[in-house]
């Protein structure tokens, strides 16, 4: 890797990691501002800090919460913009509310409301899990843009696993991702158990593995009812070794409905992954040349959106790619067509099909 690259993904990754510190403001500045609120219920393996927040230390039990996230208007799509002192809601993310649930009984019962404030046939929830050097407020607030710009409407859950929140504590990240799988699991069964009928679910880079990993105890513990309430997997930027990830796929067998990634060519980071610590190449920097074809998984090749130095979660952050999957309900159900209903539903987006599941996508003027 040049190393011009090198030190922006190191100082970039630093700073992402010591960005998100959660900033408070009042429901009455948020309504001035004219902010769009997202009430998002939190599962976490994290330790719970003395002053309630939730630290990067591992839990021994799991922490359930709501966060109510402030999101600014007239922003960028695929922006996150931070203070570094005070926050302003009108140009800012921020939190309302930050609060810890004393047990899992309040986690269910606010969630059972937001799905019954919904009717029926649309009780479903979304769950987003982070990545790699990520504090809880960053995964946060990515998840509260990324549900925001593609229009999403169903129950949105975080699941936090702790993160080191250092560059150099890749390997800490990594056992954590690891030590958090049992915790995903059970909060599956919570998310369901409260009456999420469908549960779609997204995740980013490392988080990728913790979900691979998860949904393969669930097949060995043979969990029916828990894999037909999956409703999707969307996997953005996988930071999985791909052997690693064909095997986890034959052990968990039928695979959730769509099950799409996100890759590109030209992620720095999965680059930097496979060259320097692993040796192999990673799934979310797969070329568009059939390496999963003989899998029931849908890959999109996002390259061609991949305009930065990183390009790491451009699934998430290009405005024009977030454009495209709009309302992600009616993306992701056009793969259970086939890539054909993809096509038709998008034309103007497809530039390329390799075969049935692998095609890519190029800028579309807007």
């Amino acid at each position: 890797m040049d190393r011009r690259v090198f030190l922006t993904l190191t100082s970039t990754l630093a700073l992402s990691a010591c960005a998100g510190r959660a900033r408070m403001v009042s429901i009455d500045e948020v309504n001035r501002a004219g902010s769009t609120v997202v009430p998002i219920l939190v599962v976490s393996s994290r330790n719970v800090k003395e002053d309630g927040s939730l630290g990067s230390a591992r839990g021994e039990g799991l922490a359930f919460g709501r966060y109510d996230v402030s999101v600014p208007p007239n922003r960028k799509a695929g922006t996150v913009n931070l203070p570094r002192l005070g926050a302003n809601p009108r140009k800012h993310f921020a939190t309302i509310n930050n609060e810890i649930f004393p047990s899992e009984s309040t986690f269910r019962s606010q969630l059972k409301a937001q799905l019954l404030s919904r009717p029926a046939g649309r009780r479903n929830a979304v769950v987003f899990v982070h990545g790699y050097n990520t504090g809880y407020e960053d995964g946060l607030f990515r998840f509260a843009q990324f549900y925001t710009d593609v229009g999403l409407d169903d129950v949105p859950v975080h699941y936090s696993w702790p993160s080191a929140e250092k560059l150099l504590r890749y390997g800490y990240d990594r056992d954590s991702m690891l030590y958090a799988r049992d915790g995903f699991e059970a909060m599956l069964r919570s998310v369901i158990a409260a009456g999420a009928e469908r549960v779609l679910i997204v995740g980013h880079s490392m988080g990728s593995m913790l979900i691979m990993e998860s949904l393969r105890e669930i097949a060995i513990g043979g969990n029916a009812g828990l894999r037909s309430r999956i409703g999707g997997v969307i996997l953005v930027s996988p930071d999985i070794d791909i052997d690693v990830f064909r095997s986890q796929v034959r052990r968990i067998g039928a695979l959730p409905k769509p099950f799409v990634i996100f890759s590109s060519k030209r992620d720095r980071v999965l680059e930097f992954a496979a060259n320097e610590i692993y040796g192999n190449d990673r799934v979310g920097a797969l070329q568009l040349d059939g390496e999963l074809s003989d899998l029931d998984v849908n890959v999109i090749d996002v390259t061609e959106y991949s305009k930065g130095v990183l390009n790491h979660s451009t699934a998430i952050t290009s405005p024009a790619f977030l454009k495209i999957i709009g309302n992600m309900q009616t993306f992701t159900g056009s793969f259970d067509s086939g890539i054909r209903a993809v096509r038709d539903e998008f034309p103007d987006a497809i530039i390329a099909v390799d075969d049935a599941d692998h095609m890519q996508v190029g800028a579309v003027p807007f």
